[in-house]
């Protein structure tokens, strides 16, 4: 799903991304889309907790740096993502709720001191 070398701008809901197999990777057309889900963020702010190795906190720090950059909508909000494989992506008109109640809730979470 994420890899920290070349695109950062974050990746599709499904699939499997490794820096090392980038270009064996096929997204289908119908995952190209970008929900806003917690579930990478959540896992960052575990092993974080885990670990306590900066590394997930930067992945984290890239992944809110991409979610501004191509998901936030002028009104405040954010938006999800049509095709990632598209710079810029195509945005949808419609930000889940889950990205309030969850993904944000963990990335705050993974960059709190305590």
């Amino acid at each position: 799903y994420f890899h920290t070398e070349g695109n950062t701008e974050g990746g599709p809901d499904g699939g499997n991304k490794s820096s090392e197999y980038v270009n064996d990777i096929i997204i289908k057309p119908l995952d190209r889309h970008n929900l806003l889900r917690p579930e990478t963020v959540e896992s960052l702010f575990v092993l974080h907790r885990i670990t306590e190795d900066p590394k997930y906190r930067e992945w984290g720090w890239q992944i809110f740096q991409a979610f501004e950059k191509n998901t936030k909508v002028d009104s405040g909000g954010y938006t999800s993502l049509d095709d990632v494989t598209s710079l810029p992506p195509p945005r949808r008109d419609k930000m889940e709720t889950f990205f309030l109640g969850e993904t944000l809730k963990y990335l705050y979470l993974l960059f709190d001191k305590s």
